[in-house]
């Protein structure tokens, strides 16, 4: 009966039940930060490829170019009379690592910019 009312350890097996879930949180903190990053570069492209497509520029080589560090990016343009819609759209590979056994797992991250042509 004595031994049951002895508290000694009891923090350290509660640091031992929370920790996982302490790993967790960061693991999906940052692939959150991944992804965010992974939204402003391909704003960025996607301004730069329309950047470019206004003036007949190769506005691919462009947008792949701001995108260079990921994979899977794919451009499109489509001219709707005085104006031309360029899209990004890249994979942000998921957390790989060890345990999460995510590979070949990405999330889809894309953006679109619609600009006026010169004359």
């Amino acid at each position: 009966m004595r031994w049951l009312k002895n508290e000694r350890g009891s923090q350290a097996i509660e640091f031992v039940a929370v920790l996982p879930l302490f790993f967790l949180m960061i693991a999906i903190v940052w692939q959150f930060t991944i992804a965010a990053g992974a939204k402003m570069t391909v704003e960025a492209a996607a301004m730069d490829g329309a950047r470019m497509a206004i003036v007949d520029g190769d506005y691919v080589s462009a947008a792949t170019n701001v995108a260079s560090g990921y994979q899977g990016v794919q451009v499109s343009k489509s001219d709707m009379g005085n104006y031309v819609k360029v899209r990004v759209q890249l994979q942000v590979p998921l957390i790989n690592h060890g345990f999460f056994r995510t590979t070949g797992l990405s999330l889809p991250v894309s953006s679109e910019v619609t600009l006026r042509k010169e004359s």
